[in-house]
């Protein structure tokens, strides 16, 4: 065997196996990735009114606020899990366009309901994790 037929083979194996490892660590970033994203929102508005205070999201992908507001979304939701919905619609689809004239808010902007579904406020973005949180603590308040 000539030298070059013996380095191409010997780099062979060689270059698969770093192509592989390079591809495994692909393969457990992106999963690593994947598992990091926050849970989805529910689009479920007969939610809203069934006992439990919401908060609906109404949401324009193509404004930059959206993922603002979600970020802000996903830091309080865990700890009011159980106690308020944390629920979105888009405003350019038949249920977003109808809850947003019920509700006359206008495109990304939370609308906060209490236990019954009526409306309580309207916010705008942008906001941060403990000014929500201060919106969502009044919701929460028994009324006197």
């Amino acid at each position: 065997m000539k030298q070059s037929e013996q380095n191409i083979a010997t780099a062979s194996p060689r270059k698969r196996m770093i192509k592989w490892l390079v591809a495994a660590f692909f393969v457990v970033l992106a999963a690593v990735a994947v598992m990091n994203l926050p849970r989805g929102f529910s689009d479920d508005l007969s939610l809203v009114g069934k006992g439990k205070p919401s908060i609906v999201f109404i949401r324009d992908k193509n404004a930059v606020q959206t993922f603002g507001i979600l970020e802000v979304m996903n830091e309080i939701r865990d700890r009011n899990a159980g106690q308020v919905e944390f629920l979105l619609t888009d405003f350019n689809t038949p249920p977003g366009r109808k809850f947003m004239a019920a509700n006359e808010a206008p495109r990304v902007t939370l609308v906060l309901l209490d236990a019954g579904g009526k409306k309580v406020n309207i916010i705008y973005p942008p906001q941060t994790a403990e000014s929500l949180q201060q919106e969502i603590d009044v919701l929460l308040k028994p009324a006197k």
